[in-house]
């Protein structure tokens, strides 16, 4: 095996690592925001719901989602 192709493997091996971290990163933020979003939907007053266009019934049904669904 040259150098070179050891290198390009490592490379590669690198590249496949972080791009898995990356997104697990992304996933976990998202997961985050889901959380963050929902709960402050739930909390809204009716009139500012009333405001976004979203009834009382649809912002529980979301807010009642876990937070790995979209």
């Amino acid at each position: 095996m040259s150098a070179i192709s050891s290198t390009a493997q490592t490379a590669g091996y690198v590249q496949r690592r972080t791009t898995a971290k990356t997104n697990a990163t992304q996933k976990i933020s998202r997961w985050y925001m889901n959380w963050r979003t929902r709960r402050q939907l739930a909390q809204l007053p009716d009139f500012m719901l009333k405001d976004i266009g979203v009834s009382r019934i649809d912002a529980e049904r979301e807010a009642s989602k876990p937070f790995w669904k979209e």
